[in-house]
């Protein structure tokens, strides 16, 4: 009787044990839901961080497309000024020189002028 006895012990423990042992306890950092929670706000507080950086970033980039696009018009108005005053200076010029050969015919003529009048 003893023999069966240590035997149902045997058995009792051994398969008393054999869950304990097959079940292995997970190494987990977040198996506290509380812990969960507040991992989980402070990344919606990051992303909410950053959404608010990169909404701020986008903000200024339009501002500067914005002024960038007023300088643009400047800059065109400007460069059609440029434009037109050059080719301005250009027919005064052209003018010019074409009134310089009237005074320069002019001086001639009236040196032939002259210098047939004192023969």
């Amino acid at each position: 009787m003893r023999v069966l006895h240590s035997c149902a012990l045997f058995i009792a423990l051994s398969t008393a044990a054999l869950p304990a042992f097959a079940q292995q306890p997970q190494q987990s950092p977040s198996l506290d839901p509380a812990a969960a929670s507040v991992d989980y706000v402070a990344l919606r507080e990051g992303l909410a961080n950053q959404n608010k950086a990169l909404t701020g970033d986008v903000a200024t980039q339009k501002a500067i497309v914005q002024r960038n696009q007023g300088l643009l018009k400047e800059a065109q108005k400007l460069d059609a000024a440029n434009k037109r005053l050059i080719a301005e200076k250009q027919k005064l010029a052209e003018e010019n020189a074409n009134l310089e050969k009237q005074r320069a015919a002019l001086a001639a003529s009236q040196g032939d002028t002259a210098s047939a009048t004192t023969k």
